[in-house]
């Protein structure tokens, strides 16, 4: 009975340690690093930086430690693992797994089953846009508008069989008579893109710098420039770790080939950490004319070396404004908006930023 009574005890002492050690972990070894896609957390402190008492010290303390628990990226990817090897599904809500080892945004879900916005809100999305067209104009400037395709829309065949897909009911497909019919300048990258398994990376969400590359020669076209780049040549160089995977195995070591568009580029660009994500990106091309304005998302990483090559000047900016304010005052005498489909609703006027 003593014996028995010892193990409990032994057992019960190993779980609370277990059970202790990523908070222990984060005291001793320090926060863990934010996943992939993760926003900033904030944190704890008694105090705001006015001085006054923080209310919510006990939320931003849980918050803290839920995110930044020792040992968490780990923990996250051993999760994952479990869950495609023994359920065939995901651990992440945010990412799906597809067939033949593709990956796909969650967040695209809607578009392909054909559940989104009303044909009143797509009619206000393209009315907006033609106002900003129409103001943009009036000041003797270019305006295009362009989205991005959800990588599903592309290749829907290689979606999880378990979801039905309807396409031809996704707001960017009933999006388009709205913005024929409002007359906005408009380059459909789906028609150009569509079936091409080689234009985005399996373990991620983006293009690749091919599929940008095709891009930035339909854009260019558009807007009376010629360009070549889609030509290349491209070459496979260097590992490519992709969003998706980074936030399903943050410690996980499959990686794919990176695309790379071998002439390179001449241009030069303001210091961008971020490789590409920066907020503000801001270039100059001794070959380029004019000078371009581009309201871009994650998507112009990729994109923008391509037209940054074609114009004198060119800004890149991420700050996701859509309002008709935030174009009063660019001096470019281009402008482009280029949008992911799958936040195709954050261009309803009133709408917050996109990220």
């Amino acid at each position: 009975m003593k014996k028995k009574h010892s193990r409990f005890i032994l057992y019960t002492a190993l779980f609370l340690a277990l059970c202790l050690l990523p908070s222990l972990g984060l005291a001793v070894l320090g926060p863990s690093p934010l996943l992939a896609n993760e926003s900033a957390v904030r944190t704890p402190a008694l105090q705001n930086r006015d001085g006054s008492f923080n209310r919510s010290v006990l939320t931003d303390v849980s918050n803290y430690v839920e995110r930044r628990f020792a040992f968490r990226p780990l923990l996250v990817s051993a999760r994952s693992l479990l869950y495609e090897k023994l359920l065939g599904s995901s651990a992440e809500p945010q990412v799906l797994l597809g067939r033949e080892g593709e990956l796909f945004y969650a967040s695209t879900l809607n578009d392909y089953c054909g559940i989104g916005l009303s044909d009143g809100e797509l009619r206000q999305i393209a009315a907006h846009l033609r106002e900003i067209q129409d103001t943009l104009e009036g000041q003797g400037k270019t305006f295009l508008f362009t989205v991005a395709p959800n990588k599903n829309s592309l290749i829907p065949e290689a979606m999880p069989g378990r979801f039905s897909e309807n396409l031809d009911s996704s707001n960017y497909r009933r999006l388009l008579p709205f913005l024929e019919e409002a007359g906005v300048n408009t380059v459909d990258l789906h028609r150009l893109l569509a079936g091409r398994t080689d234009l985005y990376y399996r373990s991620d969400s983006h293009w690749t710098a091919e599929g940008a590359a095709l891009a930035a020669d339909t854009l260019l076209e558009a807007l009376g420039r010629s360009s070549d780049f889609t030509d290349g040549p491209f070459a496979k160089q260097g590992v490519h770790t992709g969003d998706l995977y980074r936030m399903l195995y943050p410690t996980g070591k499959g990686r794919e080939a990176e695309t790379v568009y071998i002439p390179g580029f001449s241009h030069e660009t303001e210091a961008d950490p971020r490789n590409g994500d920066a907020v503000t990106i801001r270039s100059s091309s001794a070959a380029g004319e004019g000078s371009l304005y581009c309201l871009r998302d994650s998507f112009g990483n990729a994109l923008y070396p391509y037209l940054a090559e074609a114009f004198s000047t060119a800004e890149f900016s991420r700050s996701a404004d859509y309002s008709l304010e935030a174009f009063s005052g660019i001096e470019a005498d281009t402008v482009l908006l280029e949008i992911v489909e799958r936040n195709l609703g954050r261009l309803l006027p009133g709408q917050g930023a996109a990220s």
